[in-house]
């Protein structure tokens, strides 16, 4: 019997973030930041999303820094949108 820890869908989680992680690595930052918006729209409670939220942050400066300037606004204002702001 496997036991619940009261934890929002850990192995879930837990594989999002390494699906995201890896994503990053390899260049492919549309899949990446779809991962990390899955953690944050259905998993907003675990732990990891803090991390989820991190990276899309991250991600989202560094197309603002590199001008693309459309992508920053989007990211930020979907960012913006998971958290309810």
């Amino acid at each position: 019997m496997v036991e619940r820890t009261g934890q929002a869908a850990p192995a879930t989680v837990g594989f999002l973030m390494r699906s995201g992680r890896a994503y990053q690595e390899q260049g492919n930052i549309y899949q990446a930041t779809h991962a990390y918006f899955d953690v944050l729209d259905h998993y907003a409670e675990a732990k990891e999303a803090q991390e989820a939220h991190d990276r899309l942050l991250k991600i989202a400066q560094e197309y603002e820094e590199n001008r693309q300037l459309h992508m920053a606004k989007h990211l930020y204002q979907r960012i913006d949108h998971a958290i309810g702001v």
